[in-house]
């Protein structure tokens, strides 16, 4: 099973403090979707401007927001419900998968999840880089009506999977 994601960091530069991961949303390739905000890694004085003015607007809070133990446990049980080895993809594995590898180091592993994470943006040709880049802006302009946001983590998720989807078939 292919599981796309995405995070939300305090900010990604770490100048004036260490980023913190606030948020991640993560989409199967059979549309299972998880999305949970972290409500104790994070404080918003440790945020950059750009986070503060466009990422925090868009947090749920409620049932999504839990401490990094609950969310370590809830991505662990949602990814070993799968019945299948399960494959994270990201756009930027550089910055997602180190997180979510050492909550695993840390609360323990998911079984059938595989040790690394993939690049979706693994292009053979500027060609394919071309058709990625517009699934992304036809993704972006034809879900807008329902509310699809950039820079909230579960709408990101599904803006990778379909953008990869896209990506993939036209490469057959």
């Amino acid at each position: 099973m292919n599981v796309y994601f995405d995070c939300e960091f305090s900010d990604l530069i770490g100048i004036k403090y260490d980023p913190c991961l606030i948020s991640i949303g993560l989409i199967a390739s059979n549309g299972n979707e998880l999305y949970i905000e972290l409500a104790d890694t994070w404080e918003k004085r440790t945020c950059s401007d750009f986070v503060i003015e466009v990422v925090l607007p868009l947090l749920q809070g409620a049932e999504y927001a839990l401490p990094e133990a609950d969310c370590a446990a809830r991505l662990k049980a949602w990814i070993e419900g799968f019945a299948e080895k399960v494959t994270l993809y990201s756009d930027a594995p550089n910055y997602d998968w180190p997180w979510v590898s050492e909550m695993f180091d840390h609360y323990g592993w998911p079984e059938n999840l595989t040790r690394q994470c993939h690049h979706v943006c693994n292009f053979e040709s500027d060609t394919e880089r071309f058709r990625y880049n517009n699934a992304v802006a036809d993704y972006w302009r034809t879900n807008k009506s329902l509310g699809a946001v950039r820079h909230q983590a579960l709408w990101d998720a599904r803006c990778i999977w379909f953008a990869h989807r896209c990506f993939q078939r036209k490469r057959i």
